[in-house]
């Protein structure tokens, strides 16, 4: 990517404005939708540089698939998929927009949440993740800084980009796991 973002356009339709964060897979960019003229986030999904070309090529359509999967999940708390677009050499998924911290920023600032608090956000992912394993969709990477804290009190679970799909073949490289270790569920560390 250049350096000038405002310059930076994917997809023929997004401008990049910001970076919003990054993660194990890719960067998270405050972006314009040219044609809705809305705001939205996008990810530019980096695929890891030591795997075979053709590695590299069934985690990008695995990451395409996935895209479209994590799209049809319609839940208030989870974060909506709008597009999935092949830039160039890049991957990028288009995502609502949620300005709000993480539950990791809000624990390191706050302290722990009260356990009514702590029951509620519960709630709320335990309502998302539901919406997304009737799509067929496991999450694989529910931890604190994927968890948005709505000033309404509201969650939305982010960043279902390493996501895996019911009936969807496995990523073929060696040793490649995809999730937090600190938050992979031993069933998903072993498939």
């Amino acid at each position: 990517m250049s350096g000038n973002l405002a310059s930076e356009v994917v997809g023929g339709r997004y401008r990049l404005i910001e970076p919003l964060g990054a993660g194990g897979m890719g960067r998270v960019w405050q972006a314009h939708d040219a044609v809705l003229q809305r705001d939205v986030a996008v990810k530019a999904v980096d695929l890891p540089p030591h795997l075979s070309d053709d590695d590299r090529s069934a985690l990008r359509s695995r990451v395409m698939r996935e895209a479209r999967a994590a799209a049809r999940i319609d839940h208030p708390s989870s974060v909506r998929v709008f597009d999935v677009v092949e830039d160039g050499n890049r991957l990028y998924v288009v995502m609502e927009l949620v300005r709000a911290p993480t539950l990791d920023e809000v624990v390191a600032r706050q302290g722990p949440l009260s356990p009514p608090r702590a029951a509620a956000v519960g709630l709320g992912l335990l309502g998302a993740l539901e919406a997304a394993h009737r799509a067929g969709i496991v999450h694989r990477d529910v931890k604190p800084a994927n968890v948005m804290m709505l000033d309404d009190g509201s969650v939305k679970l982010a960043d279902f980009g390493i996501a895996s799909v019911k009936g969807d073949p496995k990523i073929t490289a060696t040793g490649l796991i995809l999730g937090s270790p600190s938050y992979l569920a031993a069933q998903q560390a072993t498939k």
